[in-house]
């Protein structure tokens, strides 16, 4: 299962981090300008004690902790130990530290200055601070409370930081939580019902946008059904006609025979009414809304496939086609005319789709596969002649239909499809 990224906590760990970043970010510039202050400072200083008269070869001068010396062999021995030979730069302030990381204060700190006089002399100013001669209360304890104060006030700004940011994001997100509950609550009963208030401008636009929507769609859905239930109806009584004329004409062609093509096109005309039945009987079934339950009732499942290959045994009609029915006596107990409508149009499609070949139909229990095998090049869209294109057409809706009959039940439903051959399987017994 796939875990998905959550946005309130996305935000959340972004601004905290970017926030941390910042603030150690800031918290060493500062330092690094403090420490470049002092720096700056202390050259100043060592700049002005060049400038001390009466300083002699072999004769360094000792200024408030300053060493002022003329030669670089008069300067002190641990400036020579460190810096090993004279600064090639003159004016330039070298700075040497005995520190054993970044967060720990220096133990021993070295300065060094080179400087030409304005007459021309030349001087070696240096400075060393060693940590042995610090007061006792400015000793290595000192500096190490003074850390942890500074990790301790960073770690509780950082969580203040945190908790203002909580308490930002559930004032705006409780109104966006707000928002979505009252979105996944929209039904058609609720849709016309004036939005609340989402504390935000935005928000109650957005939720005037998404009601708009819905009531729209909701709109064009009722005017969908409303059409295709009042078409479903209207059609029934002209197709009932078209039917029992066909029938009339049957019985009459028996007394006075009528010519080879005018029987084809009353079979033609009667194929075509069949297919509209079931098409009309199928769009009525759907247009009911989910509410109009229909109580199941036991189908022998058995004889209704018997009953379907009879009835539309005319489809079949010249054509080369082997049919084989093996059926079982099986009861399910279904809805009888979403049973029918899935069977037709099942069984129809092999037989409408099938030139030359076999149509195998095994039924056991509630399972029924029906397989068709087309030795013709074409497998799925068979040539008709112009007066059955009624007939290829409305298959296809029907089959469509027949589907969303399936899925609305919950039924088994699988379609697999070879070279040739063409695998449909349906369980009334459900998934």
């Amino acid at each position: 299962m796939k875990i998905r990224p959550s946005l309130r906590l996305y935000f959340f760990i972004s601004v905290v981090l970017l926030g941390s970043v910042m603030t150690i970010g800031f918290s060493f510039l500062s330092v690094h300008y403090f420490f470049d202050g002092l720096d700056k400072g202390l050259k100043s200083v060592m700049r002005e004690l060049a400038k001390t008269p009466y300083v002699e070869d072999g004769l360094p001068q000792h200024i408030a902790g300053f060493s002022v010396a003329s030669r670089w062999q008069d300067t002190p021995a641990i400036i020579q130990q460190r810096f090993l030979s004279p600064p090639d730069e003159l004016g330039k302030l070298q700075k040497l530290k005995d520190q054993d990381c970044i967060f720990t204060m220096p133990e021993n700190i070295y300065f060094l200055l080179s400087y030409h006089t304005p007459e021309g002399e030349m001087r070696f100013i240096t400075r060393v601070m060693l940590g042995k001669d610090r007061p006792v209360e400015a000793g290595t304890s000192k500096p190490r409370k003074r850390l942890y104060w500074t990790i301790g006030t960073a770690v509780i700004a950082i969580v203040f930081f945190a908790f203002v940011l909580i308490m930002i994001m559930q004032k705006i997100a409780k109104p966006i939580e707000s928002l979505k509950n009252w979105a996944k609550s929209l039904n058609q009963d609720t849709i016309q019902n004036a939005p609340p208030d989402f504390s935000y401008n935005e928000l109650n636009v957005l939720a005037e946008l998404v009601q708009s929507s819905l009531a729209s769609a909701h709109q064009s859905l009722e005017r969908e059904q409303r059409f295709l239930s009042y078409a479903s109806h209207e059609l029934r009584t002209p197709i009932a006609v078209i039917r029992s004329n066909v029938d009339l004409l049957k019985r009459l062609s028996e007394k006075d025979p009528i010519s080879d093509k005018q029987q084809l096109t009353l079979q033609r005309i009667e194929r075509a009414g069949l297919t509209m039945s079931g098409l009309t009987e199928t769009l009525l079934w759907l247009s009911r809304n989910d509410e109009q339950t229909v109580a199941p009732e036991p189908i022998k499942l058995n004889e209704k496939i018997q009953q379907l290959c009879s009835d539309l045994n005319y489809l079949l009609n010249g054509k080369a086609v082997e049919v084989t029915v093996e059926a079982e006596a099986c009861n399910v107990n279904i809805e009888a005319t979403a049973c029918h409508i899935v069977l037709s149009n099942l069984i129809r499609n092999a037989y409408q789709h099938t030139q030359q070949g076999k149509v195998a139909i095994k039924q056991q229990d509630s399972r029924v596969t029906i397989t068709n095998s087309n030795d013709s090049d074409n497998t799925k869209a068979p040539k008709v002649e112009a007066g059955d294109k009624e007939v290829a057409l409305g298959y296809g809706l029907g089959l469509q239909l027949s589907e969303k009959v399936i899925q609305r039940h919950g039924w088994f439903y699988e379609v697999t499809e070879t070279q040739g051959n063409y695998h449909v399987t349906v369980d009334f017994g459900g998934e």
